[in-house]
């Protein structure tokens, strides 16, 4: 279960901000946190998704020393969330960047405007944070 307890007060702040604003923007809608806080344990399992394991790749980070994201510390820099339309999650990528614009507008770094490695549900705080 994804807390915001685990992540960094300014991330949780800005994140706070921006779903309350999305929301108002955009009636029938919600944003739901899927992950904040995630060991590198966890992370090294999702490496292997897609990799050796089934299924897609969704992280370009092992959880290895050296390779840790930003999920991997407490408090956590990042936060990763779905978008909610009457009830169910949307995994249109269209449906993430009003979220990314917001995000950035904030001063957080937006996974789906990477140049390479899209990760839409994605934000965190600037390395200079």
């Amino acid at each position: 279960m994804a807390r915001l307890s685990q992540a960094d007060p300014h991330l949780a702040e800005q994140w706070t901000m921006i779903r309350a604003e999305y929301c108002d923007a955009h009636p029938g809608k919600d944003l739901v946190l899927t992950c904040v806080y995630r060991s590198p344990e966890e992370q090294q399992h999702l490496y292997a998704q897609g990799r050796t394991q089934p299924g897609q790749i969704v992280t370009q980070l092992s959880g290895q020393p050296g390779h840790l994201s930003n999920h991997n510390v407490l408090p956590a820099r990042a936060l990763d969330f779905c978008v909610v339309i009457g009830g169910k999650v949307s995994w249109d990528v269209t449906e993430y960047e009003p979220v990314c614009q917001l995000a950035e507008a904030r001063g957080l770094v937006a996974g789906g405007h990477w140049p390479h490695f899209k990760d839409w549900p994605h934000l965190e705080l600037p390395h200079a944070s």
